[in-house]
């Protein structure tokens, strides 16, 4: 058989008709991403804060300018299309867990579904379907952040995803950069200004190479001219409604202060998010590791795939534009997060499924024991991915953990009435809210007596206080009701 016989069968295999290897890795990421969704507690600061504005707009009917427990929301700069989206899953489906992170959920399970049907057309489907594999399990991918929770990262990384897919598209047809328009809106409207690194993969691309003037800028400016009418409806409501304030907040502080100075100590050398990359994905990164050990002529083959003079040298510039905009420029911003990394995945994911699939192609006939060490490690990767989602699931977020396992199961009775603790988080808070209750402070056991009446709850120690009984407890946490 020829040397590359194992990516020709892989190919045949995976003609039009045989779609099922593709539903099988689809199926999977959509397990991976909804399983135990409702039985992970609401996670403190960012999650439970877009849980409340969510909750408020629906109850206030405010849209333009969300507001936070009551208030005008300046804390969270970011545009309100996450909050929407949440908002209208809330009107859809009730106000819920599993509605609450629906938005995101739908978002991470397309950019897995379009970086399938994507590298399946540039690269051919065995790195389609690696990739896509290897994505689907990523844990920085699903947890951190992202998809498995309701914050901005997956809606982003959706976004930062189709960018580069509409650039590879426009390479044949440059009147395809017009769709740009609306992917950066989106952008905006999702992250505010995280609209830079979408830019910076753009510019990269436009410098890096050659094309007409008329080509080159026709279909940019109808791109520019298309993001500012759409974001514009927005913006002029929101400027009316208090003028620039939000807008300073969001270049002042999110964008200038978190790129040139440390905010709220999150703070990291300049290998921090290879630091991540290791921590979360060190699974797949052992596998890829094991395939380029395993590949003959592996360095050439590295050097020739990122050489300017090689063969297909639009697909270098994309990828060292794609790497640049969401690996490089996280890198200088000065504020550090692990779930910046989150656009990057995608990325590390097609460099995996390349090394994996060269391997495999280069080992199967000429070193048949090459080729079982590497199944061997990627099986082992994968089966290592899955069993670190459900652990994680169970050990860490378990709702069982936490009072919001308390509030839900007696949902029925709190509806209604008023719930007592001395301190509200505010994912707390959000469980109580959708129950139907209604969150109040009071410093100890005394102090509820004093302040409620009956059927009042009261989430903390009773003391010696023999008026209140306990309903429910997690081990950690009681709730104790005042009996009619």
């Amino acid at each position: 058989m020829p040397p590359l016989s194992l990516s020709r069968l892989l190919a045949a295999r995976l003609d039009p008709q045989s779609w099922w290897l593709a539903g099988a890795v689809l199926a999977l990421a959509a397990f991976n991403l909804s399983f135990r969704i409702g039985n992970e507690m609401v996670q403190v600061w960012d999650e439970a804060l877009y849980a409340i504005t969510a909750r408020e707009v629906v109850s206030s009917g405010h849209w333009i300018g969300t507001t936070f427990l009551g208030e005008l929301d300046y804390y969270n700069t970011k545009p309100p299309l996450n909050v929407w989206l949440i908002a209208l899953s809330f009107k859809a489906f009730g106000i819920g867990i599993v509605p609450l992170r629906l938005p995101a959920v739908l978002s991470a399970w397309l950019t897995v579904a379009l970086l399938l049907w994507w590298s399946r057309r540039a690269f051919g489907p065995a790195i389609a379907l690696v990739s896509s594999l290897v994505l689907a399990t990523c844990y920085g991918f699903l947890f951190v952040h992202s998809g498995r929770t309701a914050n901005t990262e997956a809606m982003f990384t959706l976004f930062v995803t189709l960018t580069i897919v509409t650039l590879w598209a426009a390479r044949s047809h440059p009147w395809r950069r017009a769709w740009l328009g609306p992917i950066l809106a989106g952008v905006f409207l999702v992250k505010g200004a995280g609209l830079l690194m979408p830019l910076v993969a753009v510019a990269c691309v436009e410098l890096g190479t050659r094309r007409p003037a008329r080509e080159r800028w026709l279909p940019l400016i109808a791109a520019l001219a298309s993001c500012a009418l759409i974001v514009a409806p927005w913006a002029v409501a929101r400027w009316r409604l208090d003028g620039a304030l939000f807008f300073e907040r969001i270049f002042f502080e999110d964008l200038v202060a978190r790129t040139a100075r440390v905010l709220d100590g999150h703070e990291g050398s300049p290998l921090y998010y290879l630091y991540i990359l290791q921590k979360h994905q060190y699974d797949w990164l052992v596998a890829a590791a094991v395939a380029l050990a395993c590949l003959p002529g592996r360095w050439a083959r590295v050097r020739a795939l990122l050489s300017p003079a090689h063969g297909d040298r639009f697909m270098v510039v994309l990828f060292l534009s794609w790497g640049a905009a969401t690996l490089v420029l996280p890198t200088v911003v000065a504020t550090k997060l692990g779930w910046y990394l989150n656009s990057f995945y995608p990325l590390f994911a097609l460099g995996v499924a390349w090394a994996l699939t060269q391997a495999w192609a280069a080992t199967a006939e000429a070193h048949p024991r090459r080729a079982v060490v590497l199944a061997a490690v990627t099986m082992l990767a994968l089966g290592v991915a899955e069993a670190k989602l459900g652990w994680h699931s169970y050990q860490k977020l378990d709702i069982r953990r936490s009072a919001q396992s308390l509030f839900l199961d007696r949902a029925s009775e709190i509806a209604g009435r008023r719930v007592y603790a001395a301190a509200w988080p505010h994912a707390d808070r959000f469980i109580v809210a959708a129950t139907g209750g209604r969150c109040e402070t009071a410093a100890d056991a005394a102090a509820f007596l004093a302040a409620s009446a009956p059927g009042d709850y009261w989430l903390g120690d009773a003391g010696n206080q023999g008026a209140v009984v306990a309903v429910a407890s997690t081990g950690r946490q009681t709730l104790y009701r005042r009996p009619d």
